[in-house]
């Protein structure tokens, strides 16, 4: 397979704690550089992981020794810096959500098309181990008919001015971390909702005279912190979905159906040496079954450096899916109502 060289854009703390290390640990790629708005910054993460750095993300994209990018900026910077690197020859792994609406997110697919690049949603979980034995025991019948989907992510707050708080760089607790249940809704429904209600908690206002509101929200006005959505499947299936960034930690989900459950515990953020376990429940009692440990990123990534190297088509449907359904949840939320996803062209 042909050796993908990379670059990243930015010295995110993804990047620190997982990435970063996982691009080293991929046979099929190489990281060649990193850069930042912070020069220290970049050149003390190019130290860390034996590369080199860039001044600038433009100088980055300049670089002809580079094939592909890694891009863990806010959401909020997603479509400018996407569409640059599309522009600029290089295949691109994003950071979720890949955008703050539908719209952008169509605008830098047209732009990947016409320049011909792979982009992938740094959906990493669709590659763990475990979600393939949960998806293996509902297509074996172990569980039934599927009725409903239950997930929930959410976690206590952050730090103030944490960029997950502003709206101008496309926080909120659906692009952070809602995205994921709906994301495995899906994914195990193998369908996409025909409708979805949506709710979510609002906090903002910018910290004045050295006071911040319960949850440390000290950037700009209009962040989602939390909420809940309905998702509405064909042939009577639910998927009933909560997240937010003040709760007790939650990270699960299980799926109920008409003669078991299955039920995950450690859902989205999974360590790399952790063996996660499945819990089957049925009438006759319940098994616990466990699952090789995977570094769920080293796998995106070789799926991607696979897509490039084999000349596989670029297959922009999986983006534009998942965006379409967040733009429905948002869309919901906003207008307080039920909304339709052929409502969302």
């Amino acid at each position: 397979m042909k050796l993908i060289r990379f670059g990243i854009l930015g010295c995110a703390n993804i990047v620190n704690r997982s990435v970063g290390f996982a691009l080293l640990e991929t046979s099929c790629c190489k990281l060649v550089a990193i850069a930042s708005r912070d020069v220290h910054k970049a050149k003390e993460f190019a130290v860390r992981f034996h590369c080199e750095y860039e001044e600038s993300y433009d100088a980055l994209l300049r670089r002809e020794d580079i094939d592909a990018v890694y891009i863990p900026l806010p959401d909020g910077l997603h479509k400018e810096w996407v569409i640059k690197a599309a522009r600029a020859g290089k295949h691109i792994i994003c950071e979720k959500s890949l955008a703050e609406s539908y719209d952008a997110v169509k605008e830098m697919v047209l732009v990947c098309r016409s320049q011909g690049v792979h982009l992938f949603e740094n959906f990493m979980v669709n590659y763990h181990p475990q979600h393939q034995r949960v998806f293996s025991l509902i297509q074996s019948g172990e569980i039934g008919k599927m009725v409903l989907f239950q997930g929930m992510f959410g976690c206590p707050g952050f730090d103030v001015g944490n960029i997950r708080y502003s709206k101008l760089l496309g926080g909120g607790a659906l692009n952070d971390m809602g995205t994921y249940p709906l994301f495995m809704s899906r994914k195990l429904f193998a369908a996409e909702p025909d409708a979805v209600t949506c709710t979510l908690e609002f906090k903002g206002g910018s910290c004045e005279e050295g006071s911040c509101n319960e949850v440390g929200v000290s950037t700009d006005a209009g962040v989602d912190v939390s909420g809940s959505a309905l998702l509405e499947f064909p042939n009577h299936k639910t998927a009933l979905i909560s997240f937010g960034f003040h709760q007790f930690y939650q990270n699960n989900y299980s799926m109920w159906g008409s003669e078991g459950l299955i039920r995950v515990n450690r859902a989205y953020s999974i360590p790399a040496d952790m063996k996660p376990d499945v819990e089957l429940q049925k009438q006759g009692g319940s098994q616990r079954i466990e699952v090789d440990a995977a570094n769920h990123f080293v796998l995106l990534i070789s799926a991607f450096c696979e897509a490039i190297g084999s000349d596989m088509k670029p297959d922009y449907s999986p983006l534009l899916l998942q965006a379409r359904a967040m733009e429905a949840l948002r869309r919901s939320a906003r207008e307080g109502r039920t909304v339709r996803l052929s409502e969302i062209e």
